[in-house]
């Protein structure tokens, strides 16, 4: 990779254990995250969040193993899924959406996500989501959560299993992004009013 020299001083390494204690303080101070696609469910799992893979399969021993491709494989297809559009991330939302999938991580909220402030505001309520493309085993989508609203401290993390914004086409799926864009700036501007009170 050759970065000009003005810029390398910006290039680093994310690394769980430098760099979660800064997000998890950034949220709990009032901040805002989007989590996009892979990135989404890292972040859920280096947080601690009780939010896990739905796209699992169990053993009768109780593990579980994300499931292999020869079960499940959407690469690049469009998905319809549900939509709580009463949610501020939702607004303006259509429900319900088509979103772009390209083998996109769906997330299973553990029974005390709700205590925690976790919400799902996306999710599969069919077997058969499929709207264009191809989906193998997509009757394991079912239940699935596909976007999570998450209260951290004082702020907003966002979690997007399917890719809102891919290659800018996903025209209907822009709003969640300029929703959180916009949320972040009203908390931001909200707590700029409560520091100078």
């Amino acid at each position: 990779m050759n970065i000009p020299a003005e810029y390398q001083s910006q290039l680093g390494a994310y690394t769980a254990a430098q760099t979660a204690p800064q997000l998890k303080r950034f949220l709990e101070n009032g901040g805002t995250v989007l989590a996009v696609g892979r990135s989404a469910m890292n972040l859920a799992d280096i947080l601690g969040l009780p939010v896990d893979n739905h796209l699992v399969e169990r053993s009768p021993d109780g593990t579980s193993r994300p499931l292999p491709s020869e079960k499940f494989y959407v690469p690049g297809s469009v998905l319809r899924v549900a939509v709580d559009n009463t949610s501020p991330i939702a607004h303006g939302v259509s429900n319900p959406l088509d979103v772009f999938f390209d083998n996109s991580p769906v997330f299973r909220l553990e029974p005390e996500a709700a205590l925690k402030g976790i919400k799902p505001v996306a999710w599969f309520d069919s077997a058969t989501p499929l709207r264009s493309g191809w989906a193998y085993g997509q009757g394991y989508l079912q239940g699935g959560v596909a976007v999570v609203d998450v209260a951290v401290g004082k702020g907003s993390l966002f979690l997007f299993g399917p890719e809102i914004t891919f290659r800018a086409q996903p025209h209907g799926t822009f709003k969640f992004l300029f929703n959180g864009i916009y949320l972040a700036a009203r908390a931001g501007a909200v707590a700029g009013t409560d520091s100078a009170r």
